[in-house]
């Protein structure tokens, strides 16, 4: 995540500094042309198996990086999205060579045993071409001529994790593959579910309704940061409509360029969005110095000497729509509480987590400075950098620091 900072407004106050997020492309072979129909590679950097459709390269499965899955060529022939090579994480998706979620694909020349599956033993033979047997019965073994002699690989996974939320606490603590393997297998079917979909369902979503409850599910199977920052952190309601699009150069607004109070919120024990003794709130609209950017900022007037938090609102949207809030790559709208430290540096509070509709002439391919509507309008939760599971756990670095909690 980059960050990049504006500073301005200086005359009057010690203002809006925002952030922005950049975009990472993916290096793979999607849209080259191939000649044979079905066959099945790795993209470049391993991060998705292609197939050949319609004599291109097309996009099959995208493989979970963030948990060490990359695309990889089986003994059998087929390709498969694995956890460093070997791991025993199961896919949602399995070949037909491949083994199904809780029966993980062993290493090659290494027929050592399987994990159990949902409430099955072990049997010490591999998952490839075996029949297919009715499961037993819970903690019920199964029969003693296939049970083998170690009575301790046949105990049967208790499944004592009960959420998604709880598989990534346990993997947290996981300093090896095995461990957070075992630590999925011990989810139920609900929270095991939970998981496949926000680590691998979610990312193939195009509907609106599908990509919110992603939001939740995102929260849910992450990996919490400092646990002492609430989740969430806040909550903020944002309404405003701005008629001009200021230069960033300028440090003085005439009336029309500036509205009052857009963004309402609270954060914290006790933080409030705008300060809560503020009269003179400030807000306005401009593009950012580089001119990729539109930016929405809410400060106070010159009057208002130390009022806290201010906030910011990155948009790189060029058109009419609704939008994801948040600080990662897809996200197109930023949205930052913070106050400044010194005159040079500042601490945030909180980033905004959610959607938002926009609407406006303001929002084209190339922003311009003048006249232009821009209008945002939505609810957003509100997250600390130091406790975002949805990004796992603390995101703070040399360009973000968090401050104390309010």
């Amino acid at each position: 995540m980059k960050k990049i900072l504006f500073a301005a407004f200086m005359v009057f106050a010690a203002f809006f500094i925002v952030s922005c997020a950049g975009e990472d492309e993916i290096a793979n072979a999607i849209g080259k042309s191939c000649a044979v129909e079905g066959e099945e590679i790795c993209s470049d950097d391993n991060s998705q198996i292609l197939i050949c459709r319609d004599f291109s390269w097309q996009m099959k499965k995208s493989c979970n990086l963030n948990f060490g899955q990359y695309c990889r060529q089986t003994a059998s022939g087929s390709f498969s999205c694995t956890d460093s090579g070997n791991s025993t994480e199961p896919t949602n998706e399995p070949t037909e060579t491949e083994p199904t979620e809780q029966e993980p694909e062993p290493e090659d020349n290494e027929p050592t045993d399987p994990e159990p599956s949902d409430n099955e033993p072990n049997d010490n033979e591999p998952a490839d071409n075996e029949p297919t047997d009715p499961e037993p019965s819970d903690n019920e073994p199964s029969d003693d001529d296939t049970e083998p002699a170690n009575d301790n690989d046949t105990e049967p996974v208790v499944k004592d994790l009960e959420t998604c939320t709880d598989i990534a606490k346990c993997r947290k603590d996981c300093d090896t593959s095995s461990c957070r393997t075992e630590c999925y297998n011990r989810g139920t079917d609900e929270a095991q579910n939970d998981y496949d979909e926000a680590t691998q369902k979610c990312m193939t979503y195009t509907e609106l309704d599908d990509l919110k409850k992603c939001l939740e599910l995102r929260l849910k199977c992450g990996t919490p940061g400092d646990e002492s920052y609430a989740l969430p952190y806040g909550h903020a309601v944002i309404n405003g409509s701005f008629s001009y699009i200021n230069d960033p150069a300028t440090t003085s607004f005439s009336q029309g360029t500036f509205i009052g109070t857009f963004v309402n919120g609270i954060f914290g024990s006790n933080g409030n969005i705008p300060d809560a003794t503020s009269n003179a709130t400030f807000s306005y609209a401009e593009v950012s110095t580089n001119g990729k950017y539109l930016v929405l900022n809410q400060g106070y007037d010159s009057s208002e000497e130390n009022k806290t938090p201010y906030v910011g609102l990155i948009i790189e949207a060029t058109a009419p729509g609704t939008y994801l809030v948040g600080v990662d790559s897809k996200s197109k709208i930023e949205m930052d509480v913070y106050e400044p430290v010194s005159s040079t540096s500042i601490c945030y509070h909180a980033f905004g987590y959610g959607y938002l509709e926009l609407d406006g002439t303001a929002l084209t391919d190339t922003y311009s400075i003048g006249a232009g509507t821009i209008t945002v309008k939505g609810e957003v939760d509100l997250y600390s950098y130091k406790n975002a599971p949805m990004y796992n756990g603390d995101i703070t670095n040399t360009d973000v620091v968090a401050c104390q909690p309010k």
